[in-house]
């Protein structure tokens, strides 16, 4: 039997898609079927100035002009734009990245983030490789850039995604709602009354947890002291990630707050973390919200990237699984509200298991087995690419 080979391509602008696309590896490796799986992260072989170009000034204007990126971003949806750059910025900026694609020789190419999705489109159009594209998103809505002709199937996280792709002219049969791709771990039944004292917690006092989502800028150290103002004795549990100044300044919050104080930097625990909380106070980054879900934790969603998280927010608040603290102000008042309140928490928590979909990335790892078992009857290097608007693959 032949090894099927498998490029799943990301743009790691945020550690949520890169985490998506090694969880979409791990569902694969589960098959039955021998499979070999490499994860590819275009900024990683790109030209400096690709990033100089196309990545920088996002960072930019998300911490000094949000305004003028949510104007962006509106209007692209708006204008229904099909690319966040011109062709010739993926073309020369990420040739490297092409080369890889090419050398590898895949016979499916997975994409997790919107730029990539424009690379691989731009591939396999120009020739680079010549296998099927499965789109998976990880938001719960979606963007015109996503429509490639080129792209076969996509695995969209919600209903709304689904009938925004199909209303810019994606073929129905073509979406498929698998949910968006999570580590099953966080789904598992935790034992939290054994879990919280080998975490150092006391199993009398509420646990919240407080996470910046994994992008953007978020001052967890201010969302940290304003807990000090709620009206319950409780623990928090602080993740800063990779930022070690913010996790400096939140060292020095130590012995100054009314607050049981536990700090993280980046850990693989986030399971547990969330196994033995209460309550959980994050950007709302797509992948971080749907792990929420899969561990049936309310969230209190802050300081969210301007555009597409402000649509997070008003979809998780909708379906009664979140809410939302406009200003540093809310967040101890829904904290003590919600803290005071089981049976609250209990509705939200039940709310999250209707609409969590922890097998995602099975559901998605099947999708992307029978569009590799369609291209086994197809020679892929002999056969030219398909006309603009056709596919080769599902048909």
């Amino acid at each position: 039997m032949i090894q099927k080979r498998v490029c799943i391509l990301t743009l790691g602008v945020g550690s949520g898609h890169l985490r998506a696309s090694e969880t979409v590896q791990r569902a694969l490796y589960d098959g039955r079927d021998p499979i070999e799986v490499k994860v590819i992260d275009a900024l990683d072989s790109s030209r400096r100035w690709f990033h100089w170009v196309y990545v920088d000034p996002y960072w930019w204007m998300l911490r000094n002009a949000p305004g003028l990126w949510r104007g962006l971003f509106e209007r692209r949806q708006r204008k229904a734009h099909r690319s966040t750059a011109p062709d010739w910025v993926f073309r020369r900026g990420c040739r490297n990245v092409l080369r890889q694609i090419k050398d590898y020789a895949p016979h499916l190419v997975i994409v997790t983030e919107i730029g990539a999705a424009e690379i691989a489109a731009l591939g396999r159009r120009e020739g680079w490789f010549n296998a099927p594209i499965l789109a998976v998103q990880t938001d719960f809505q979606t963007e015109p850039p996503w429509v490639q002709s080129e792209i076969d199937a996509y695995c969209v996280a919600s209903e709304e995604a689904r009938g925004q792709l199909i209303g810019w002219g994606v073929l129905p049969n073509r979406v498929l709602l698998c949910g968006i791709p999570v580590d099953p771990s966080f789904a598992l039944p935790f034992d939290k009354k054994e879990l919280m004292p080998a975490l150092g917690l006391d199993t009398r006092r509420p646990v919240v947890l407080v996470m910046g989502g994994g992008m953007g800028p978020v001052p967890l150290d201010q969302v940290v002291s304003s807990l000090e103002h709620c009206n319950a004795p409780m623990q928090v549990l602080a993740v800063a990630g990779h930022d070690r100044f913010l996790r400096r300044r939140m060292e020095l919050l130590r012995g100054r707050l009314a607050v049981d104080l536990h700090l993280f930097g980046w850990t693989e625990n986030v399971p547990e973390l969330m196994a033995v909380s209460d309550l959980l106070i994050t950007k709302p980054g797509g992948l971080t919200a749907a792990e929420a879900l899969a561990a049936g934790l309310p969230m209190i969603l802050t300081h969210p990237i301007p555009g597409p998280e402000e649509r997070h927010v008003r979809y998780l608040c909708q379906n009664g699984v979140a809410l939302h603290a406009e200003t540093l102000n809310d967040i101890p008042r829904l904290v003590s509200r919600l803290l005071s309140s089981p049976e609250e928490l209990s509705e939200i928590q039940r709310r999250a298991g209707e609409w969590s979909r922890p097998d995602a990335a099975h559901a998605i790892a099947q999708v992307a087995i029978a569009l590799l078992e369609k291209a086994t009857y197809i020679d892929l290097l002999a056969t030219p690419p398909p006309r603009s608007g056709e596919s080769a693959y599902l048909m």
